[in-house]
């Protein structure tokens, strides 16, 4: 199943768990340490203190890419992007 679902297409949308699992390979792929790295960022409570600031804006691509969304300045914030479940949870209700 693709996570980015395309207008017309049948698939029903990610849930919580697949959106997190691709912000987490995302963050394994520009971690330092890989997986190990990104299984470490997941339970951190602010992403912007873990991740250099070229890696949080790529992200913000990946998410607008992957998802179908749009993150606009004013969503590019910690309360949308501190964490991995923040992200999820904003991807979601984008989607909704």
């Amino acid at each position: 199943m693709s996570l980015s679902n395309p207008p017309g297409s049948s698939d029903p949308p990610p849930d919580k768990r697949e959106v997190e699992a691709a912000i987490k390979s995302f963050l394994a792929a520009y971690h330092r340490n890989g997986a190990r790295g990104a299984a470490r960022i997941a339970s951190v409570q602010n992403l912007w203190l873990e991740i250099n600031s070229l890696t949080l804006l790529e992200l913000v691509a990946y998410v607008e890419q992957k998802f179908a969304i749009t993150v606009r300045p004013i969503d590019f914030a910690p309360q949308n992007f501190s964490t991995i479940d923040a992200i999820a949870r904003f991807v979601l209700r984008r989607r909704s």
